[in-house]
């Protein structure tokens, strides 16, 4: 098929039922294309402007039919514009919604489905792109206990770099949380699981870059609501005992 022009492609991208998620998807495949080739940044988003590409975007994680697959290229189209600007970051969170959508794609997610685990994979990078500009909209959205439980759950099933990606959101949002966060005694639980996880490709990415910023974050939470307690020098067999 030839190539749509993008007006075309902004309506495409909003059919979903039926015959049309063929049609979504040929979209969705044909703006990741242009995004992706693109050799020229301000004449790209002047034909797919993130103003009204990325609400689109968004939109289709709220549509509670979309398949596997048409989510996973939606995901990876809002992961490319992120990937040339940062500041389309709070064209993502403004939409109601759309970040939490992201975050339970984590919950549900069967690694031994291909399609699941691309999806839930590429999410995660949406996630860790997401946070660098706006961490706290990704807190709010459960965003952290989701990813914990994702990593605790399927780390030694994804790829090493999509660990790595995943202990980066962790890391940002443990700074987000309060020392009266109900989610706090979870949040210890799971960093605790992960520090003594049988498999070592997940338990040495946990003792590797990204743990320091976590200790940091869980740290400064703690030492603010019981100084003693959260010490941190204390090793780590201290911390598993909290």
């Amino acid at each position: 098929m030839a190539d749509v022009d993008p007006e075309t492609l902004l309506e495409w991208l909003s059919m979903g039922q039926g015959e049309e998620r063929d049609l979504q998807l040929i979209a969705l495949e044909q703006l990741c294309m242009l995004l992706l080739m693109s050799d020229n940044v301000d004449r790209c988003f002047e034909s797919c402007p993130p103003r009204t590409f990325l609400p689109a975007l968004c939109r289709i994680f709220l549509d509670e039919c979309a398949p596997d697959n048409v989510l996973e290229v939606t995901a990876r189209a809002i992961t490319y514009y992120l990937d040339v600007s940062a500041e389309c970051t709070r064209r993502i969170v403004s939409v109601d919604g759309a970040v939490k959508a992201m975050c339970n794609r984590l919950v549900v997610a069967e690694l031994t489905s291909r399609s699941s685990k691309d999806l839930a994979e590429q999410c995660i990078k949406v996630l860790e792109l997401v946070c660098t500009r706006e961490a706290g909209a990704v807190f709010e959205a459960g965003g952290l206990s989701c990813v914990l439980s994702f990593v605790r759950d399927n780390g030694h099933l994804i790829h090493k770099d999509t660990l790595h990606s995943a202990m980066a959101v962790v890391s940002r949002l443990c700074t987000k949380m309060e020392p009266q966060d109900g989610a706090l005694p979870c949040c210890v639980d799971s960093l605790s699981t992960l520090l003594k996880h049988d498999d070592q490709h997940v338990s040495t990415e946990m003792g590797g870059m990204g743990w320091d910023g976590i200790w940091d974050g869980v740290g400064r939470v703690g030492t603010r609501h019981n100084k003693k307690r959260w010490d941190k020098n204390k090793n780590e067999t201290h911390f598993r005992g909290i």
